[in-house]
């Protein structure tokens, strides 16, 4: 009814948009299908004008599902779907929008429509995808957390698939770094998947990130959308960065994919033993940038990078941050977590021999095992360093 909330809600989505919406509302609508219509007729508003016959002769149509198309603005009720945008704050973009981020935009395959939660910024154009295993050992969460948070406070946004392991590992150290993330979803928004990554999301939403998907509010997190998503967190990124990955995973996918649209790969190297090395030992073997600290990255990206970053980001140990207003300054040493922190400050005036270190800890929170886990984070974190003897000294 039009005096109904949900006939209210459906005020709020621009007249322009909604037939957009309606056709990607179809059960049958597949990405690749939406896409063959957009590029074949332009618009939506000239697909459900167009002769059935046009749209049955297109692959993958045929006339009963072009004859489901032009009845789609009778047949698809767009009001609940509406009201959910409405509820959470999500706005529809389309190719035609300035919005649209412009390294999607120039990408092969980029999706017609995506449903943005939060903020877009210009500087987004400087991104920087990070991917990597959902079982991310210590070494790997240890390296992401460097990676994306020395390059999110230089001012590039960090970019992943708001996964568990590297992807929240990346998107963690971003927002505890001052920058900017933005998480791609292979579900809908009014989905949160992983549930436990509901926090992150209203973390990365407070920080003036954002998170987008190409599908409507309702789509379950089904491993047939996985694929896209990969592609669109490769095609939105200048870079994709790898840190542990499997032979056989998502993020060789990205990989794959960042390749194909002309975009950097970087892949971090691993231990040889490990089933989570193989996959990013095996892309540096086949040409991958190998990295071992983020400046490796700013190298490598240098020619795309200037004017944007600061002269200092290239240098050989500079603090590098971005030219824009909006982009936090560096700090003097990367993030630490509260545990690190403490250890730290053990070593930050005078070097430490490990078993003083212990000692001086809370022997029932800190086991001789934990202490080398954090002493190793921070040597990943390029603030201490160990000397012969198991001695440990700060370097920043």
């Amino acid at each position: 009814m039009v005096g109904s909330r949900a006939g209210q809600k459906r005020m709020t989505l621009a007249e322009n948009k909604r037939p957009w919406l309606i056709l990607r509302l179809l059960p049958e609508m597949t990405r690749v299908r939406f896409y063959a219509l957009i590029d074949h007729f332009q618009s939506p508003e000239v697909v459900l004008g167009a002769p059935a016959k046009e749209i049955s002769a297109l692959r993958g149509f045929d006339e009963d599902l072009a004859r489901k198309i032009l009845d789609a603005p009778r047949t698809v009720e767009t009001g609940p779907e509406e009201e959910q945008m409405a509820r959470l704050g999500v706005t529809l973009l389309t190719l035609e929008d300035p919005e649209y981020p412009e390294n999607l935009r120039q990408s092969s395959f980029a999706p017609p429509l995506l449903f943005l939660r939060g903020r877009l910024a210009p500087s987004d154009r400087y991104a920087l995808a990070i991917v990597g295993s959902r079982h991310a050992t210590q070494y790997g969460r240890g390296v992401t957390q460097q990676m994306a948070g020395r390059l999110a406070a230089c001012g590039l946004t960090i970019v992943s698939g708001f996964a568990r392991g590297i992807d929240a590992a990346a998107h963690e150290a971003a927002l505890r770094a001052g920058g900017r993330t933005l998480a791609i979803l292979g579900n809908g928004h009014s989905v949160c998947y992983p549930a436990e990554h509901e926090r992150l999301r209203e973390d990365i939403l407070a920080s003036g990130g954002a998170l987008l998907s190409e599908y409507p509010m309702q789509t379950p997190p089904d491993r047939f959308n996985f694929p896209e998503r990969n592609h669109v967190i490769a095609a939105i990124s200048l870079g994709t960065l790898v840190v542990e990955a499997a032979e056989k995973s998502g993020a060789l996918i990205t990989a794959r994919e960042a390749l194909e649209e002309n975009r950097f790969v970087f892949a971090v190297p691993g231990d040889v033993t490990r089933l989570n090395s193989r996959g990013t030992n095996g892309l540096i073997q086949a040409g991958a940038k190998l990295v071992q600290r983020p400046e490796d990255i700013l190298m490598e990206m240098r020619h795309v990078l200037r004017g944007y970053l600061r002269e200092e980001a290239f240098a050989e140990s500079g603090s590098p941050t971005g030219e824009s207003a909006q982009t936090p300054s560096v700090s003097p040493r990367a993030p630490l977590t509260p545990e690190e922190e403490q250890v730290f400050q053990l070593i930050a005036h005078e070097p430490q021999h490990f078993d003083l270190l212990l000692s001086r800890l809370d022997e029932t929170q800190v086991t001789p095992a934990r202490l080398s886990a954090i002493l190793l984070a921070l040597e990943l974190k390029q603030v201490v360093k160990q000397m012969p003897g198991k001695i440990y000294v700060s370097v920043v």
